[in-house]
């Protein structure tokens, strides 16, 4: 002990002299550990709430739900409270939407009201009246003979004929011969002809072109009277003529031309309707709904539309999804590296050829070529094209190319067929609308309902049914604007053109778009080989969705049994691998990455899968409706997510190690200096035994590095949660990161799945690696001790002169009679004592020196007057005390 505490003291005066390094020794792990705090507080625990997702529809469940589940799920978003659709019930999630909230008000208030109704009325006579119009225009000739009486479409209150009477001073005859004149409808189907009533009345051709006259004497009767009267009496004659005149009679007699029983189109009817509709619309464009509709399309009738990508996700995600504010939260997972999956993440997957992607389809039109060359061109957009491209673009192969499978197929295709009317419906456009355009443009039927709307009669009336909205008929005509004529003053820049345009280009841009989806994904192979082999091809490609294997079938099989078994085939890095079945590093959260943790959903797994069971559904119940399918995924609980525990997971070790490797290696500095300068033969020359030295430099580095954890400890306990970090290995932080910290009931079990590794075992490692490294240290320090030690040889473990001291045969007693043997001094300190000292040399036997025993005393001198005794002493015995 007093050996310890004597090297003790030297070691503790060598660091008072090395006052930078004591410091540096104490506060270095402290200033490591000062940097794991501030992340700590950079990277704060993050309560995360409860997780309800929302369901996601399968193919069976109808193609607007389906597509409508993919875009609004998407990222599957959390979100805190239960969704709608985990209500009995209740499947659909989207009733909150802009567009399901505008389409229930609109049916509340329009759909089943009577009015509302009655516009089925209005479109048959429209329908009936448009007929009318075509007849007339297509074959006059129907016409001939027939016209409509002037003075049944006059005013019941007319004052035409006393105007006539009185001031325009014609006779009784002439104007008996006007009111009761037939007009010839079919001159005016291609509109008012640009004629004044002076040209009409002074030519006979004209009046009998465009009036019949009850006899020939009254037309010349009517001409002469007329053409004599001056132009400025022939237009007031004119402008009294469409003053009483009575369009509601007009349009209600027009089609009793051609047929008797013809009821028209009763105007008054089409009023009342008409007002009571837009008092409706009225009433529907202050719900709210009705003003969130406007506000997200605002952006898109903008010059311009939305500004960006983003924008316009936005807007179609208020309009479909209806989510709260926020949309729900996205919770990620951190398990993505995990069996080679990042490999598909960076788009590294051997089983597709690099750089093929960038090839021109050959099957696809110039525009998709060109945006797929522009995802792929993007590092982040080609990640998600890479997944997405299969289910777009890609193939579904299977066998046996046999008849009752075509007959599954043919029932499980519904979906894709209705995509594909979908896409033939918004193709038709192409022909439709230029047609649509020309009618609202410059058709005679929207040329006669301006010119009737720009009536004042017409116009008067239907501004007194309109005076309790804000549309009057100028707003109608403003609506109807052709481009032709001027607006109205006060007149909103907008009409119908706009909504053309705007339709025009959104169906158009749908049917590009669709042009890069194929359809026509099915494809039938005599055997599974064939399959594979051409599924491989597609892999390459990336075009392959997946593959049927109808089992127990043959290509020659046209009746489906009771039991069917089948297998889907798809690459494995679109659905999750089958050789685990929980994530090797846990880590607190949901499996909710829709690209990582829901492969069998966005890789086309289920979605393939529901549309193969209702095909067989179909087939063997003969239902042609069977239920729609909605996969729900199951809410998580509240939990801790720290970011922080989750990165300290994988480093810890290192800090562990960072933060004491200037203690060890002062130490190992020290220890080798002390052998540089021969401090440690002089000690062991002193009599201090080599594990005591050892012993020594344990106590001096444990005592440091103590001081150092201590400090550290006060820190962190008085900066951190006790639970929100680990002291020790990357175990501990794994217990920390799941919540439940290291506990005595845990030490000896694993936190991974399949581990058997523990904490327990790092704690029996480290005993024996202490061990091991302190039987290293003897066993070098022995063998090769330096340039001034005696090293030992390497078998001197096993050498029991090494365990066990010399026993010398000699006796101690001094013979005085010996000139070789001097008594003890008395009174003398002893100073250096040598006790059976033996010297072997190599090649020899025989000892040089054997069993010497000798006593330096404090005031003896091995020169001066003791060289006679040195002379005396054999020159073996002299190397051997100087060596001491």
């Amino acid at each position: 002990m007093n050996h310890v505490r004597l090297l003790l003291w030297k070691n503790w005066t060598l660091r008072k002299r090395q006052k930078v390094r004591v410091i540096v020794e104490i506060l270095w792990p402290v200033f490591i550990f000062m940097g794991l705090v501030w992340l700590r507080r950079a990277y704060p625990l993050y309560q995360q709430h409860e997780c309800h997702f929302p369901n996601k529809a399968m193919p069976s469940a109808g193609v607007l739900p389906w597509i409508q589940g993919i875009f609004c799920n998407a990222n599957n978003p959390c979100f805190r409270y239960a969704t709608p659709a985990e209500a009995t019930g209740v499947v659909s999630n989207y009733n909150n939407s802009i567009l399901a909230r505008f389409y229930a008000d609109s049916q509340e208030l329009l759909f089943r009201g009577t009015e509302f109704q009655q516009l089925g009325r209005l479109w048959q006579e429209a329908s009936s009246f448009s007929n009318f119009m075509d007849t007339l225009r297509k074959d006059p000739g129907r016409a001939s003979g027939r016209g409509l009486k002037i003075d049944d479409i006059l005013k019941d209150d007319e004052i035409l004929t006393s105007f006539l009477l009185r001031d325009a001073g014609l006779s009784d005859s002439v104007v008996n011969q006007l009111t009761n004149a037939l007009l010839r409808v079919e001159q005016f189907v291609h509109g008012v002809p640009d004629l004044t009533l002076k040209e009409i009345a002074c030519s006979q051709t004209l009046l009998e072109h465009f009036f019949i006259f009850p006899g020939q004497r009254g037309a010349q009767g009517v001409r002469h009277a007329m053409c004599a009267l001056p132009q400025q009496r022939l237009q007031k004659i004119e402008d009294k003529l469409y003053a009483n005149m009575d369009f509601f009679k007009l349009f209600k007699l027009l089609p009793t031309v051609l047929d008797a029983h013809s009821s028209g189109i009763d105007l008054h009817f089409w009023g009342h309707v008409l007002s009571m509709v837009s008092e409706k619309i009225q009433e529907l464009l202050n719900r709210p709904s009705s003003r969130e509709l406007l506000r997200a399309l605002s952006p898109i009738f903008q010059d311009g539309g939305p500004s960006s990508p983003s924008q316009l996700v936005s807007i179609v995600s208020d309009l479909f999804c209806g989510y709260p504010d926020g949309g729900g939260s996205r919770v990620l997972s951190f398990n993505w590296y995990e069996d080679n999956n990042y490999k598909a993440f960076l788009g590294l997957d051997s089983s597709r050829r690099q750089g093929s992607h960038s090839n021109k389809d050959p099957m696809a039109t110039p525009f998709c070529n060109t945006l797929m060359q522009n995802l792929d061109s993007n590092p982040v957009t080609k990640i998600m094209w890479n997944s997405v491209k299969p289910l777009i673009m890609g193939k579904i192969l299977y066998s046996p190319d046999a008849p009752v499978v075509h007959k599954i197929l043919k029932s499980a295709n519904s979906t894709f067929e209705e995509l594909e009317r979908l896409r033939n419906m918004a193709k038709a456009w192409e022909e439709v609308g230029p047609q649509l355009w020309q009618f609202f443009q410059d058709s005679v039927q929207m040329n006669m309902i301006r010119d009737t709307l720009r009536n004042p009669a017409v116009m008067h009336f239907l501004d007194k049914r309109l005076e309790d909205t804000q549309f009057t008929t100028k707003h109608i005509l403003n609506f109807l604007h052709s481009g032709c004529e001027d607006r109205y003053e006060d007149m909103p820049n907008f009409d119908w053109r706009n909504i053309f345009n705007l339709t025009d280009q959104g169906l158009r841009m749908f049917v590009k778009y669709s042009e890069c989806v194929n359809l026509d994904k099915f494809v039938g192979y005599t055997d599974e080989e064939q399959m594979s082999h051409e599924a491989l091809y597609l892999l390459e490609e990336n075009k392959f969705w997946a593959g049927l294997v109808f089992l127990d079938l043959y290509p020659w099989t046209k009746e489906l049994s009771h039991h069917v078994k089948y297998k889907i085939r798809m690459d494995i890095d679109a659905v999750e691998r089958t050789n685990k079945i929980k994530d090797r590093y846990w880590d607190p959260g949901p499996r909710a990455d829709p690209m990582e943790d829901q492969r069998y959903i966005w890789g086309g797994f289920a979605y393939l899968q529901d549309m193969i069971e209702h095909g067989i559904l179909k087939l063997q119940t003969h239902e042609d409706q069977p239920l729609g399918v909605y996969v729900q995924q199951m809410p998580y609980p509240c939990y801790v997510d720290d970011m922080f525990m989750l990165t300290l997971n994988r480093c810890f070790p290192i800090f562990m190690v960072l933060a004491w490797i200037y203690s060890v290696s002062m130490m190992v500095k020290s220890i080798v200096l002390e052998k540089e300068m021969r401090l440690k033969e002089t000690l062991k020359a002193m009599g201090v035994t080599n594990g005591v030295i050892w012993s020594t430099w344990f106590l001096d580095t444990f005592l440091m590095m103590t001081t150092s954890t201590a400090l550290l400890t006060a820190i962190i306990m008085s900066l951190l949660s006790p639970v929100a970090f680990g002291f020790g290995t990357e175990y501990i932080s794994s217990y920390e990161e799941q919540g439940l910290g290291l506990q005595w009931d845990n030490i000896s079990t694993s936190p991974l799945e399949g581990d058997e590794y523990s904490f327990l075992n790092s704690i029996h490692m480290m005993l024996f690696d202490s061990f091991l490294y302190a039987f290293l240290a003897w066993y070098f320090d022995n063998v090769f001790p330096g340039q001034y030690g005696i090293g030992q040889p390497f078998y001197f473990p096993l050498q029991p002169s090494y365990w066990m001291s010399a026993r010398c045969s000699h006796s101690h007693t001094v013979d005085l009679g010996n000139p070789f043997f001097e008594p003890e001094p008395e009174g003398l300190a002893v100073g250096v004592s040598v006790n059976d000292l033996v010297k072997v040399y190599a090649g020899s036997s025989k000892p040089a020196v054997d069993c010497l025993n000798i006593t330096f005393y404090e005031a003896s001198n091995l020169s001066g007057t003791t060289l006679p005794l040195k002379t005396k002493l054999p020159l073996e015995t002299q190397e051997a005390l100087l060596g001491i």
